[in-house]
């Protein structure tokens, strides 16, 4: 159930989405006297998280500002990466079953959020999901194996997935309540960590950005006065580069996952790294990629992998329960639903007639 992959390979959402029109140069930009857009960027980028980062400020052309946010982006996945040693997560881990661990204020705020998608979702999210991840252990880059994990195994590894025995308690403090539990916040932390760049930039000024945390996107503010950005929807039958639509968004995240982003197949069968914490295996269904257009990028990036694991039917149900929450889901059988208040902001790229946008 951790997701998004790792490179900008992998990344869902393209990077070619700055060619249609986030910089002065392109004929659809155009430059008003009152754009925020008023020259070339000025961009980094840094390999954080397990993938590549890229910051884009059109409007301010301060490197001052990039080193703060890549500042925190560090001190984020210092605290709350699974692989790290000194982490708060490692030492939750660590103390599973044993005692209670205090931890920073972010860290707490993430898994809060972590924990409240997993009680809406019944577990179709579920921030415990780390002893399944570890033992499927799916990677970028992947294709083919001569194995997967027993079922005994995959049964052992399911008993500790509970986000009912992940507590929280006062003073920053969490517990996870069986020894050998493990959480994962590769489900979230991005999202999380595109919201703090976002404030970031807010407090430094910059009013166009493009925020690209290995393919989790947020548009800052618009391309130009009264223009929304440009982003590209991978196609999820093709190759990466290859997009199925544009969407148009102001000052909004965009978050996808997919079954193409990270898998290996075995034995004739495809075997993707979105994995259902009720079975134990990766997540089967009609859906092939679903894409979150929100106001905050820790919401699009818990509900991408959550309405990916439901499924069509329940997915809806669930994002339609929700304030400032959109979802384009696409089924393999190549149809597109789209949430009501995107269908007229999303068109199908030329050439891809054999897509069909239908209504729920």
């Amino acid at each position: 159930m951790t997701k998004k992959g790792y490179i900008v390979i992998i990344a869902i959402l393209l990077l070619a989405i700055f060619v249609t029109g986030c910089t002065s140069k392109n004929s659809d930009l155009g430059s008003t006297p009152n754009s925020p857009v008023k020259s070339e960027p000025i961009s980094r980028t840094e390999f954080l998280m397990d993938t590549v980062m890229t910051i884009k400020i059109y409007d301010k052309p301060d490197n001052k500002i990039l080193d703060k946010v890549f500042s925190r982006l560090e001190e984020i996945e210092s605290r709350m990466s699974a692989t790290i040693e000194t982490s708060d997560i490692t030492k939750i881990n660590k103390n599973a079953g044993v005692k209670p661990v205090t931890v920073n204020p972010d860290t707490y705020f993430v898994i809060k959020g972590a924990k409240y998608y997993a009680e809406i979702s019944s577990g179709a999210y579920d921030p415990t999901i780390g002893p399944l991840v570890e033992l499927w252990n799916i990677k970028s880059g992947e294709t083919e194996r001569d194995y997967i994990p027993s079922s005994q195994d995959i049964q052992s590894k399911k008993s500790l997935v509970d986000y009912n025995d992940l507590e929280l308690l006062d003073k920053n403090q969490v517990f996870l309540k069986k020894e050998n539990m493990e959480i994962n916040l590769g489900g979230i932390v991005k999202g999380y960590a595109a919201d703090e760049v976002r404030r970031i930039l807010i407090e430094n000024g910059v009013q166009a950005a493009i925020i690209d945390l290995g393919g989790n996107i947020f548009a800052h503010g618009e391309k130009a006065e009264n223009l929304s950005w440009k982003i590209g929807i991978q196609n999820p039958l093709e190759h990466t580069g290859n997009y199925l639509g544009i969407l148009e968004v102001k000052d909004q995240s965009i978050v996808t996952s997919g079954d193409y982003e990270r898998f290996f197949e075995y034995n004739g069968k495809k075997y993707h790294h979105i994995l259902d914490a009720k079975t134990g295996y990766p997540a089967e269904n009609e859906i092939t990629g679903v894409s979150i257009i929100s106001d905050a990028s820790i919401d699009g990036d818990a509900l991408s992998t959550t309405l990916f694991v439901l499924g069509l039917d329940k997915g809806m149900e669930l994002v339609n329960s929700l304030d400032g929450v959109e979802a384009i889901f696409i089924t393999k059988d190549k149809s597109i639903y789209l949430t009501t208040n995107l269908k007229d902001k999303f068109s199908l790229r030329e050439g891809n007639s054999d897509f069909k946008i239908k209504d729920y």
